[in-house]
């Protein structure tokens, strides 16, 4: 037999046996690591418990408009169904005020006498954009006769059953007078009482 080949055979023979006794050894220390028991860590007291998502903020009470929430006006009035004459300036000047209006304009009021209303926003100018201008007057009262603007703009119309009228109010500003607040009304046959909402145009009303 060759020695040279007797050599190789051997060589491989052993190579072959230590791959074996790595693979061995390898596998041993897996099952050792995996048969392993790691104690828990115990705890010394009673854990305090997680803390819960933080409690929400509290939601801001909305801000009152001529005594009471705009977004919830009173809608328990009756209006006659007969016609009655306009009211007097004395009538007016002792006026309540009209609660069943849904006013968002802090600077806008609105008065009641019968089925007879009263509305103004303070300083400006009205123009009507559309309804009935049957009944409907406006008064302006300036301190200064030479002013272009009403210190006291107010516009009065009878609020019947079928009517339908929107009324803009303008406000001065650099580029003159712009829409500030817009006035809408209307009382729909088979409606128990009629809708009116005043709202200012401008950001947080």
């Amino acid at each position: 037999m060759n020695t040279w080949d007797t050599t190789a055979t051997l060589r491989q023979s052993l190579l072959a046996c230590a791959l074996l006794a790595s693979l061995a050894s390898a596998l041993g220390c897996n099952s050792a690591f995996a048969d392993e028991k790691r104690p828990y860590p115990k705890g010394g007291g009673s854990a305090s418990p997680a803390a819960g998502p933080s409690a929400a903020p509290p939601e801001r009470a909305p801000d009152l408009v001529d005594g009471h929430k705009p977004w919830a006006p009173t809608l328990d009035v009756v209006l006659p169904e007969a016609a009655s004459a306009a009211p007097t300036k004395d009538e007016w000047a002792s006026a309540p005020r009209a609660w069943d209006v849904r006013v968002t304009d802090p600077g806008c009021k609105a008065w009641r006498v019968r089925e007879w209303y009263r509305f103004s926003c303070g300083i400006g100018e009205i123009e009507m954009i559309s309804g009935s201008h049957e009944s409907v007057s406006f008064t302006c009262v300036k301190t200064q006769q030479e002013a272009e603007l009403c210190n006291e703009a107010a516009i009065i119309f009878p609020v019947r059953r079928g009517d339908r009228r929107a009324v803009e109010f303008l406000a001065w500003s650099k580029w003159g007078p712009e829409p500030d607040s817009i006035l809408t009304e209307q009382f729909l046959e088979g409606d128990p009482y009629p809708m009116i909402s005043l709202q200012g145009l401008r950001w947080n009303f």
